[in-house]
């Protein structure tokens, strides 16, 4: 941008996930923008290894961040799985499954702002973006677990924002809700299915991964300065659809 408020030279940013998917789409974007980013995840590739639901990774990872580069100004959590172990379906959804997306989805979001909160906001303004879904507030009964998840994670989004502020610290936390994007998770789609859920997108198809990290990347510039405990939805249009629709078909 030509104010530079886009820009992040000197920055220095964590993303969970990071190896894959949208995880991998910010960190590319983010470095590109001029800051120096650690990928985390499970993935041995990662400069940094990180499961995020081991509170006692989290510190490990955070203090070779910040022992490396002298701090951490970004945090992008976006690790997350949608399935879990055993079957999703509301009806046959077991508690196992349950507690596995949740303890990724919400427990290692929650873990990393924790982190975030104790080090972050002080000598300089520090931003944190959660990756949610519009699975946040369109029900599934294939996928309530994730779900019900990542309306946690909007919810938590708005509570770190909140105890941030009561604390005097220059945190602003906000999250994205994308829609359906070309992913892992969304690979194993057979066709027709596929076809049926891009029937229903105004847009007319899948995101690609780098159009959600180009979102992340304003909620993680200067650019979004006023944005705080934000959700933004970033779904082609999927959530203003019409339900049944004569001329792109029904939903699936």
């Amino acid at each position: 941008m030509p104010d530079g408020t886009m820009g992040l030279a000197g920055r220095v940013a964590l993303v969970t996930g990071g190896v894959s998917g949208i995880g991998a789409a910010v960190a590319k974007s983010l470095t590109e923008a001029g800051a120096t980013v650690w990928r985390a995840d499970v993935d041995p590739s990662a400069e940094v290894p990180l499961d995020v639901t081991d509170e006692a990774q989290w510190s490990v990872a955070i203090d070779r961040v910040t022992g490396e580069d002298g701090g951490l100004d970004i945090l992008v959590n976006a690790a997350g799985i949608a399935a879990g172990t055993g079957p999703a379906s509301l009806e046959a959804v077991s508690i196992a499954h349950w507690r596995q997306v949740f303890a990724v989805n919400v427990e290692g979001t929650l873990l990393g702002c924790q982190q975030a909160l104790r080090i972050m906001g002080r000598a300089a303004p520090g931003t944190i973006v959660n990756v949610a879904s519009t699975a946040a507030v369109a029900p599934s009964q294939a996928l309530a677990a994730y779900g019900a998840s990542k309306a946690a994670v909007v919810q938590l989004t708005r509570s770190v924002a909140a105890a941030a502020a009561l604390a005097d610290l220059d945190i602003r936390c906000n999250c994205v809700l994308p829609g359906m994007a070309d992913t892992p998770m969304t690979a194993g789609m057979d066709g027709p299915y596929r076809k049926a859920w891009a029937a229903q997108i105004p847009a007319g198809r899948f995101a690609d991964p780098s159009e959600i990290a180009n979102a992340i990347l304003f909620l993680a510039s200067g650019s979004s300065s006023y944005v705080n405990g934000a959700a933004l939805t970033v779904d082609g249009g999927l959530l203003s659809r019409p339900i049944v629709s004569a001329q792109r078909g029904v939903e699936p």
